[in-house]
């Protein structure tokens, strides 16, 4: 057996390669650092890949941080970081490779849904699929009823909605689990936005800013799935696109993007509190098409890209940034 060891961050660490090796699901990467780099910032365990426009989702306590770009093709890795040991673990790697995809969890599974796939070049995709953590495996699930990219895909009573997104097929889709179908509602234009952020709070769904023809949006739509009724939320202080967004402690937090032209890749975090945008500690380096989760009173910041636009997947890294946001 060999074993290579390795120095991040401080802390020391063992990989161990060769016969007898764990199984993917079991093989360790990098250790997490404690280290406090900027206010309530704080360094996380590098993903084993850089990657941007990668999505992430929390089942029962674990991170799962799945696909994205790197400098070609979507990828299919999925890591997933566990908490008691502070490492982040292979998973069971996607179906295909995909970028800028709907990632959630519901009733015990982690879904996937659309985005660009490796191989089928700038066109959007239908395909879904689930993986179930006990069985360790992903399986098909029924189409969207149209291609999205650059989408939301968020979970409500463990049904699923795929919602914005200005690449593919228009309006909202809701998919029944007990009857596998998806059905399509109507959405207001202005909600076909790309790279818009979008999370679930206190029983509604947010579209956060995002982009159409070009050029960012301000704009924030808020959804509420029981009534089933759209309203117009707080305008974001200036537009932006690209940005990840985590809800925590009754507050939505948002990080990152692009500015109102996408030329420019931003490091603010803001967060909506009591109806109003208000600014807090900025990331540590600017950061595009990351992903954002929320775990044990932190929001784990996890990859993107430095550059704008076509260029993030060409400048995407494998850092984690961590914030609490009770210590600001």
């Amino acid at each position: 057996m060999r074993v290579i060891t390795t120095i991040i961050a401080g802390a020391l660490t063992a990989t161990v390669f060769g016969a007898g090796a764990a199984s993917a699901q079991d093989e360790v990467l990098p250790a997490a650092s404690g280290y406090t780099i900027s206010g309530p910032w704080r360094t996380g365990p590098e993903l084993a890949q850089a990657r941007s426009g990668l999505s992430a989702a929390v089942l029962d306590g674990r991170i799962y941080a799945a696909g994205g770009s790197g400098l070609v093709d979507p990828r299919a890795e999925v890591e997933v970081y566990d908490p008691e040991a502070r490492i982040w673990r292979l998973g069971e790697p996607l179906p295909v490779g995909l970028e800028r995809f709907g990632m959630t969890a519901a009733g015990g599974r982690i879904w996937v849904a659309g985005g660009y796939a490796a191989g089928g070049g700038s066109a959007p995709s239908d395909q879904v699929w689930s993986f179930d953590p006990n069985a360790g495996a992903w399986q098909s699930e029924p189409a969207l009823p149209g291609p999205k990219a650059s989408f939301a895909l968020l979970s409500h009573d463990d049904r699923l909605y795929a919602l914005g997104g200005e690449d593919g097929a228009a309006g909202m889709f809701v998919f029944d689990p007990e009857g596998q179908s998806w059905s399509a509602l109507p959405a207001p234009a202005e909600t076909a936005r790309r790279g818009a952020a979008a999370v679930a709070h206190d029983g509604e769904f947010w579209l956060i800013g995002g982009a159409s023809e070009g050029a960012a949006s301000a704009r924030v739509d808020v959804y509420d799935p029981e009534a089933g009724a759209w309203r117009r939320g707080p305008d974001l202080p200036a537009p932006r696109a690209g940005h990840a967004a985590a809800v925590i402690d009754g507050a939505i937090h948002i990080f990152g993007g692009r500015s109102a032209d996408l030329r420019r890749t931003l490091a603010d975090h803001l967060a909506l509190v009591d109806g109003a945008w208000t600014d807090k500690p900025a990331m540590v380096n600017p950061r595009t098409e990351a992903a954002a989760a929320a775990l044990e009173g932190e929001i784990w910041l996890i990859g993107g890209g430095a550059g704008a636009g076509f260029f993030a997947p060409f400048t995407a890294v494998n850092s984690v940034d961590v914030v609490r946001p009770a210590a600001e």
